[in-house]
């Protein structure tokens, strides 16, 4: 018996059979249920996107990838330059009141005139509101609330004291505001609210905290520190609410310890509606806010 022909009919059935799942293979790849990839991982092995699988897949890292928050601090001396500054895509940071008191804009509040903080530059308001309406311009004016030696030393009541009476210093010389006084709060709303008016984007309060560097031991008593910054935090966020600005915070690395010397608290930060911005050195304690370190 010749045993070609049944190895014939072996061959072509087996060539039947492949053809049929191909057939099968390619109408489920069409389908989406299967894929090269998908197998060939299941085997083991690695396959190489084509092409355009490549772009789409590029494509979908960098939608999901959020872009860094940039800022860099601008001069009031160089607003001219402010256009080529943001034109790298990084915020601007301006100082528009300064840790030694001066104002960084001509300020219609009559205490600011009288301790002598409000900036004597002409045209410098109408320059920040030129800036502050360009667009695709990010203006931040950063604020140091109670590091102020300029109100302190005009008028010491308003100021932090030594048990003696006398203005507590810290150790750059510089002397802090108390956030009980009614005064001082009616002050940095007010000047707030004229940047408001000017037209920020985001208003960023730094030293909006108790001192705590320096000789500590000297400082009068001043209270419950927390519930005493929390109060002038709820009182100022409130005058600023009907404005379309942000209201951002520095937090200070000891927010986590119960009867903290800054007197702020996890509560506190977490409830200003902006962000938490941190100095380098406080930004490892203050990670779960994902903070902005200060420039």
């Amino acid at each position: 018996m010749n045993p070609f022909p049944r190895l014939t009919r072996l061959l072509l059935t087996l060539l039947y059979t492949a053809g049929g799942l191909s057939g099968v293979f390619l109408l489920l790849c069409a389908l989406g249920i299967l894929s090269p990839e998908g197998i060939g991982a299941w085997l083991g092995r690695e396959v190489e996107p084509t092409p355009a699988q490549q772009a789409v897949l590029s494509t979908e890292v960098t939608e999901t990838v959020d872009k860094p928050f940039q800022v860099i601090p601008l001069p009031l001396t160089e607003l001219d330059q402010a256009g080529e500054a943001a034109g790298e895509g990084k915020s601007l940071l301006l100082a528009m009141k300064a840790e030694d008191g001066s104002l960084g804009y001509i300020s219609a509040l009559p205490l600011a005139a009288d301790c002598g903080a409000s900036s004597g530059v002409a045209q410098r308001n109408q320059a920040l509101w030129q800036l502050n309406q360009r667009e695709g311009v990010y203006t931040i004016a950063q604020v140091s609330c109670l590091r102020d030696g300029t109100l302190a030393n005009y008028d010491r009541r308003l100021a932090l004291c030594r048990p003696s009476g006398s203005v507590w210093r810290d150790p750059d010389k510089l002397a802090w505001l108390d956030p009980t006084e009614e005064l001082v709060q009616d002050y940095l709303i007010g000047i707030c609210t004229e940047l408001a008016q000017l037209g920020f984007d985001e208003i960023l309060l730094t030293n909006c905290a108790y001192p705590t560097q320096g000789d500590l031991s000297s400082l009068a008593e001043t209270g419950a520190r927390e519930a005493q910054l929390e109060a002038f935090c709820r009182r100022l966020q409130g005058a600023l609410a009907d404005y379309p600005l942000l209201i951002s915070v520095q937090g200070v690395g000891d927010f986590d310890q119960k009867g903290s010397q800054s007197g702020q608290t996890a509560a506190l930060l977490a409830s200003f509606p902006g962000r938490v911005w941190a100095a380098q050195g406080d930004a490892e304690v203050l990670e779960a806010f994902q903070p902005v370190v200060l420039p």
